[in-house]
């Protein structure tokens, strides 16, 4: 793929879309070095969940400085700085509180440290944050007014962390409405869209053995399904470039010690995704998303030969 020729022809403009996938977030920073590299800019930035604290960073300090930012933060951060405390403190959120096992207050620090700006009319790039309302189940996209806690309701992940209260409304997780936004960016006026989706997309190796576990597994199980209708869709209506995403084979999307080696790898993968993909053809995706496949592994047939 030519790129610039890429940056010359896509039309603008261009929206960066980022998911969530807690811990994989990590993903991300790969993705946007490699672009940073090719100067490929966005013209506005949405994201969900983790992806939206990524795309804040980008959409406040810029792209190249921005993945710089955000390299050194994911270098650093442990499980500790966004899920705090061990068995016991989580039995007395919960017991406090009824609805999470962690306070949001971890992921507030990072807010307050990754951002210089209060509003979203302060940043350098156009940008919003999906969460979903608690009580409708809706989307509700944040792209006004404090960013601070529009990040903190995009980022609720359900039992995890509490909902957040922005108004007379209470919201959480954006995966829950959309783990990868694309409709989001297409009411945002975006003409072209690159994917940046940090969603797990591997077999487990193991089995998950915690509650925080299960909790990760059915959230994936679900979040997973929209992007597979929605992406084709988008991409009969415009150019969508979508990024590969490298298959980490952690038990965890709650383990941080993975992300220098994830920001390592999809780097490396985007890198040669633009080397190697043809150029975008109008009405069809470049790039997909790669899931596993759904196919039992073993018949229904060879289970009761095995009875």
């Amino acid at each position: 793929m030519d790129v610039q020729q890429l940056k010359e022809t896509l039309p603008r403009p261009l929206a960066f879309v980022l998911s969530g996938g807690a811990a994989m977030g990590a993903i991300q920073i790969g993705m946007l070095k490699a672009l940073a590299e090719y100067q490929i800019e966005p013209d506005l930035i949405v994201g969900s969940s983790v992806g939206a604290l990524n795309g804040a960073a980008i959409a406040n300090h810029g792209l190249q400085d921005g993945a710089v930012r955000l390299e050194k933060l994911w270098s650093r951060l442990d499980r500790q700085d966004v899920f705090p405390g061990g068995r016991l403190a989580q039995a007395r959120q919960v017991l406090s509180t009824q609805n999470s096992l962690f306070p949001n207050h971890g992921l507030a620090k990072i807010i307050c440290d990754m951002l210089t700006v209060e509003t979203f009319d302060e940043l350098q790039i156009p940008f919003a944050a999906l969460a979903t309302d608690v009580l409708t189940l809706h989307g509700a996209l944040f792209h006004s007014g404090k960013i601070d806690k529009a990040l903190l309701a995009s980022t609720a992940i359900p039992g995890f962390f509490p909902p957040v209260q922005v108004g007379e409304r209470h919201y959480a997780d954006g995966g829950i409405t959309a783990n990868v936004p694309l409709n989001s960016a297409e009411r945002m006026g975006a003409r072209s869209i690159i994917v940046l989706d940090a969603g797990e997309m591997c077999h487990r190796v193991q089995m998950p053995d915690n509650l925080l576990m299960y909790f990760d597994l059915g959230l994936q199980g679900v979040m997973r399904q929209r992007v597979r209708i929605e992406a084709p869709v988008i991409a009969a209506k415009m150019p969508l470039i979508y990024l590969p995403t490298p298959c980490p084979m952690i038990s965890d999307a709650l383990d941080f010690s993975e992300s220098v080696s994830l920001i390592d790898q999809s780097y490396h993968m985007t890198k040669m995704f633009f080397k190697t993909e043809p150029f975008p053809i109008a009405g069809q995706m470049t790039g997909a998303p790669h899931y596993h496949g759904d196919e039992p592994i073993f018949s229904l047939t060879e289970l009761k030969s095995a009875d």
